[in-house]
C-alpha cells in the first residue's frame, strides 16, 4: 500500500468518524480538508516521494469526505424539511441526467466529475439534517474564515520564497507561464490551492461574511480586521480580478437587499481598506503589476482575458447549439485525467465559461432541473426573509449569495463547486430553535387550571414559517453530547 494512499484512507476515517457520530465538527474538518489537502500532495510527492504524480490519491481526500456526509443525508432523508427535500430531489435529478450522458462520453472521467459536484449537495444536506443553532453556525463560518486566513498567510510565504515543494510542482503540472516565473515575488500566488483563479475566488466569497459582521471574522476586534486586509492583500497577490468581484458584489448586494443592513460594516470596510491600499500596495515588490491588473477594470474592451473569454462563449454556443442534450460530466478539469493518465486532456473538453459551461455539461434538461432547485430555494429564504420570526443574518446571507452567484458563474462554475455559497444556503435554509431557557417558580405559586374547548371559541393556529414547514411544535436544540450518537440509533 502507497503512503499516499495511507494520507488518504487516515484523513477520510477521521471524517467518517466525525459523520458517523452525526457532529456539527464534520462541517469544520470537510472545510480545512478543502482548503489544505493540495498543499499537503505537493509537500509529500516533494519530500516523500520525490516525483510529481498527477493523479495522487491524497487529491480525492476532500472529496472522500465530504462524499461521506450524503450517507446520514440519504438514510434520514424523511427528516429534512420538505422543501430541503425538493430542492435536493432536483439537484440530484441534474446530476443523475449529467452524469449518464458523461458516461457515455466520457467513461470512467465522469465518476471524478460526479464525486465533485456530490461533494458541495452533501454539505448542504448535511447542514440542514443537523438543525443547528446559530451558534453552532457561527463557528461554521469562523471556521471558513479561519481557513482563508490560514492560506493567506502561506500565500504570502509563498510569494516571497516560493517553497521548493511548490516551485517543483509548477514546473512538474506546466503551469510556469501561467503562475509566471517560479522565482520569489515574480509568481502569482495560488497558496494551497489548484491554481490562482481558484484560490482567488474562494477568498473573494469568504472574506463577505467576515465584511458583514464581527461575529464571523475568527478574531476579535481590530485583529478581525486586519485579517479582512490580509485577505484582501492576498487577493491581489492572486492577480484574480473574480475575487475582488465576488467580494465587492456580495457585500453590496448584502446590504441592497436587507434594507440597508450592514451597511455600516461595508462603510469602515471600505475606509480601513482604502487607507491600507494607501499605506501599503506601493510597498509590494509587484505593485505595478498589481495597479495595472486592477485598471483593467475600467478598459475590458481591451483585455486579452476578457476578449478571449468572449472568443470561447462565441464557440460555446455554437456547440451549445449542436449539443443540446449536453455533454455530461466528465469533460473539465482534474476529470479528464482519469481516461487520459496523466496531464494529458480527454477529448471533449469543456471550456470554462460560466453559465454557458453549465448548460454545456447539464444540457438543456439538466439546467431545467438546476433552475427548479435554485428558484425552490429562492421561494423559501423568500418566505423566511418576510416572516420577521424567522428572518436572521443567515437567511438574509444566504439571499445575497444566491444573487451574487449569477453575475459570478459568467466567470467561472460557481454553483457546482465547494464555496462558502453552500454551507450559507444550507444555514439559511435550516432552522434553528431556540435554546430552552430554565423558568423560576414560586414553591406557591399554584397550577394554572387547564382551558377545555368545547367548540365555542375559534381556535387559531399560529406559528413561524419553520414550524409550519417541519409539521411540528417547536422543541429546544438537543446539546451536541446528546445528538453525538450515531445517526442510525436516533429514535
Amino acid at each position: 500500500m502507497s503512503f499516499d494512499l495511507i494520507i488518504l484512507l487516515v484523513i477520510w476515517f477521521i471524517g467518517l468518524a466525525l459523520v458517523m457520530a452525526r457532529s456539527s465538527w464534520a462541517v469544520d474538518y470537510t472545510v480545512f480538508v478543502f482548503v489544505f489537502n493540495r498543499g499537503l500532495r505537493r509537500f509529500i510527492d516533494y519530500e516523500i516521494n520525490h516525483e510529481f504524480n498527477p493523479l495522487s490519491p491524497i487529491s480525492l481526500s476532500s472529496l472522500a469526505v465530504a462524499a461521506s456526509m450524503l450517507l446520514p443525508v440519504l438514510v434520514c432523508f424523511h427528516e429534512l424539511q420538505p422543501t430541503a427535500r425538493k430542492i435536493l430531489g432536483f439537484f440530484s435529478l441534474a446530476v443523475i441526467y449529467a452524469f449518464a450522458v458523461g458516461f457515455i462520453n466520457f467513461k470512467f472521467a465522469a465518476f471524478y466529475a460526479l464525486a465533485e459536484f456530490v461533494a458541495p449537495l452533501s454539505l448542504f444536506g448535511y447542514v440542514i439534517l443537523l438543525k443547528p443553532s446559530s451558534a453552532v453556525k457561527d463557528r461554521w463560518f469562523c471556521s471558513f474564515a479561519w481557513c482563508a486566513l490560514l492560506a493567506s498567510v502561506y500565500g504570502w510565504y509563498q510569494y516571497w520564497t516560493i517553497p521548493p515543494w511548490d516551485g517543483y510542482w509548477l514546473m512538474a503540472a506546466g503551469m510556469e507561464g501561467y503562475m509566471g516565473i517560479a522565482k520569489p515575488t515574480q509568481m502569482t500566488v495560488f497558496s494551497t490551492m489548484a491554481e490562482r483563479g481558484v484560490f482567488g475566488g474562494f477568498l473573494g466569497l469568504s472574506v463577505v461574511p467576515m465584511v458583514l459582521s464581527k461575529r464571523w471574522r475568527g478574531m476579535p476586534g481590530p485583529l478581525g480586521w486586519a485579517g479582512v486586509v490580509l485577505i484582501f492583500s492576498v487577493i491581489l497577490l492572486t492577480f484574480s480580478r473574480a475575487g475582488l468581484m465576488f467580494a465587492a458584489l456580495g457585500t453590496i448586494t448584502y446590504a441592497l437587499i436587507n434594507r440597508g443592513r450592514g451597511s455600516g460594516q461595508l462603510i469602515v470596510a471600505v475606509g480601513i481598506l482604502g487607507m491600507a491600499a494607501w499605506v501599503g500596495i506601493d510597498k509590494i515588490p509587484s505593485a505595478g503589476l498589481v495597479t495595472k491588473r486592477i485598471e483593467t477594470f475600467g478598459n475590458l474592451d481591451e483585455d486579452r482575458s476578457v476578449q478571449g473569454r468572449l472568443v470561447i462563449m462565441s464557440g460555446g454556443v455554437e456547440r451549445l447549439l449542436a449539443n443540446p442534450l449536453g455533454l455530461g460530466l466528465g469533460g473539465k478539469g482534474l476529470a479528464t485525467r482519469v481516461n487520459s493518465g496523466g496531464m494529458g486532456l480527454a477529448e471533449g473538453v469543456v471550456m470554462d465559461a460560466g453559465w454557458l459551461n453549465i448548460l454545456l455539461i447539464y444540457g438543456i434538461p439538466g439546467s431545467v432541473f438546476l433552475l427548479a432547485a435554485l428558484s425552490s430555494a429562492w421561494r423559501f429564504l423568500a418566505k423566511r426573509y418576510r416572516d420577521r420570526s424567522s428572518r436572521d443574518e443567515f437567511v438574509m446571507l444566504a439571499r445575497a449569495m444566491m444573487i451574487t452567484m449569477v453575475p459570478a458563474c459568467f466567470v467561472g462554475d460557481i454553483l457546482t463547486c465547494f464555496t462558502i455559497f453552500w454551507l450559507a444556503l444550507g444555514c439559511g435554509i435550516s432552522h434553528s430553535r431556540p435554546r430552552a431557557r430554565a423558568q423560576r417558580r414560586s414553591l406557591r405559586a399554584w397550577p394554572r387550571p387547564k382551558l377545555r374547548n368545547k367548540g365555542k371559541v375559534p381556535v387559531t393556529v399560529q406559528g413561524t414559517v419553520d414550524e409550519i414547514e417541519q409539521g411540528e411544535e417547536p422543541q429546544p436544540d438537543q446539546e451536541e453530547e446528546q445528538d453525538s450518537r450515531g445517526f442510525w440509533l436516533r429514535g
